[in-house]
């Protein structure tokens, strides 16, 4: 008996002292301070300069995206989407291209891609959609909530500035690559709106 409380003591001991220390992993905190240096704005400029070309890069083609919901969408969420939470969509890169595109009241553009469709607001950018399926940010790496939805709030006018420099081809024929959310466990697309990064 006596044994078995010097042992239940150490353990005890042993427990507070551990969770007594935060250990954060260098890399990550190195990440943190860094970001906590800019405010929202210049950090949106920064990546939007210097990082789009990766978004394109790992885009995934909507006939892609659509074919692999649809054969496995366990994995295919797995491998290719991001979220913040439980409860939270899927969010995604996608790219296409397509023909008889139009834009309605200058406001969105209204098309077909890979049989999917698209509408891809030009005007009004609002949401979240932008900034976290680009991955650049990590709610953790932010002193608080605020902080972190500004970031997508200047995402938002950052894109729509772009936006509003778009000249809508003739021909209806455009390029794209965006950011689409889509509730989990979701097999079949018919249709996706779109907030795009690179339209052209």
């Amino acid at each position: 008996m006596k044994y078995s409380r010097i042992i239940l003591l150490a353990a005890v001991i042993f427990a507070a002292l551990y969770f007594s220390f935060y250990t954060e992993n260098l890399t990550e905190k190195q990440k943190r301070e860094e970001m906590s240096k800019y405010n929202p704005a210049q950090l949106v400029n920064s990546f939007m300069k210097d990082s789009l070309i990766s978004l394109e890069q790992k885009a995934l083609a909507i006939s892609v995206f659509a074919e692999g919901l649809k054969n496995n969408t366990d994995d295919f969420e797995k491998k290719h989407g991001k979220t913040l939470g439980i409860g939270s969509p899927i969010f995604y890169i996608v790219k296409g291209e397509c023909s008889e595109a139009q834009l309605i009241d200058n406001e969105e553009i209204h098309a077909t891609a890979d049989g999917i469709n698209i509408k891809i607001p030009v005007k009004y950018i609002f949401g979240n959609n932008a900034r976290d399926a680009s991955g650049w940010y990590n709610i953790d790496n932010f002193k608080n909530t605020m902080d972190f939805n500004a970031v997508s709030a200047e995402m938002n006018k950052y894109i729509t500035q772009q936006m509003q420099k778009f000249q809508m081809p003739e021909d209806g024929k455009l390029t794209f690559v965006g950011a689409v959310a889509v509730p989990a466990q979701t097999a079949e697309i018919s249709s996706l709106v779109i907030t795009p990064y690179i339209l052209k």
